[in-house]
């Protein structure tokens, strides 16, 4: 195991600014700087709420960043073997998309119970697919079936290196930001923007967010540390905490960010039919928590805001009905 994988799985990791800045200069040419876009709310612009549309990246979500900055440290002999995680939606698509650039195999483990379109849409990218069951999530982690460099689903520390570049992005785009809203699953991503906003603006607050429905991290830091909840299926998917992270991710998150609030079902619908329609931007459901979330503060407290549109992989059927439901 090289030193960056070494690093990389550390609990300690936390990246600097120059760790930002070095990824950044990596990801040209590879992921966007994706703009801020001011809200459309119908006739009107709201300039006080900004969209990060990381939907546009390619494959259609942030993990791009992320995933290739990760493989790019690799040795040539460690990315010769080949690229592995375990995934049922963005990541999957994000190591197959990143393989193919590195001209190297990708193999990847999705849980069986995973939509079959989120299946497809991986191997479209040319990556070999393991369906598994959930019981085999953890064995497959610890002992792979093959000898790929793995991308540890829930202990890659050193993902938030690219990640943060979306913070830093933020940052000098809109030096006057006060809030930066962005979805909670694993934590990384969250812990990564932070990171990297608060090296450049200390003052900024970055508010997480999960789904009413599977709420893991605000029970942990704003209900008296509890990882106890009663599950239920979301439209925010991609942020579900079926699998508890570590106590260090916990611990990660409750460090770098300021708080993590909640949003409902009928909120993230909202969100995903307001930012089809008015805004002409296809997100899923954990890719508009964050604008719920602004939307449902009030305008006095959340100030000038900008909300990570995280991801644009949601099912067509589902996607319709969203739509076509004026609730």
């Amino acid at each position: 195991m090289n030193r960056w994988i070494s690093e990389s799985r550390d609990p300690s990791h936390r990246p600097s600014l120059s760790d930002f800045r070095e990824a950044s200069i990596r990801l040209r040419g590879v992921a966007l700087h994706t703009p801020l876009m001011p809200l459309r709310r119908y006739k009107e612009v709201d300039t006080e709420i900004l969209l990060k549309p990381e939907v546009l990246q390619p494959v259609g979500s942030y993990k791009i960043r992320g995933v290739y900055n990760w493989v790019a440290r690799l040795s040539p002999e460690e990315r010769s073997r080949g690229i592995s995680t375990l995934s049922s939606g963005n990541m999957a698509q994000a190591v197959g998309y990143v393989a193919n650039i590195f001209n190297v195999p990708a193999r990847v483990a999705i849980v069986d119970t995973a939509p079959k379109y989120k299946i497809e849409a991986t191997k479209k990218y040319g990556a070999e697919v393991d369906l598994i069951s959930g019981d085999a999530f953890q064995s497959y982690v610890e002992h792979p079936p093959h000898d790929y460099s793995l991308i540890h689903p829930f202990g890659e520390y050193g993902l938030m290196d690219g990640y943060g570049t979306i913070g830093m992005e933020i940052v000098e785009d809109e030096p006057d930001v006060d809030i930066i809203f962005v979805p909670v699953g694993a934590g990384f991503l969250a812990s990564g923007i932070s990171l990297a906003a608060k090296a450049l603006k200390p003052d900024v607050r970055v508010i997480g967010v999960n789904a009413e429905n599977c709420p893991h991290y605000f029970n942990f830091l704003e209900n008296g540390g509890s990882k106890v909840y009663d599950y239920k299926p979301t439209l925010a998917d991609g942020v579900a905490g079926k699998v508890f992270p570590s106590n260090e991710l916990y611990e990660l998150v409750r460090e770098t960010i300021d708080r993590v609030v909640v949003v409902s079902e009928a909120e993230i619908a909202r969100a995903i039919r307001f930012l089809a329609l008015e805004n002409k931007l296809v997100t899923e459901g954990a890719g508009a928590i964050s604008l719920a979330a602004a939307l449902a503060m009030p305008k006095e407290e959340r100030g000038k805001s900008v909300c990570i549109l995280s991801g644009g992989s949601i099912d067509v059927e589902k996607l319709a009905h969203i739509l076509l439901d004026e609730g």
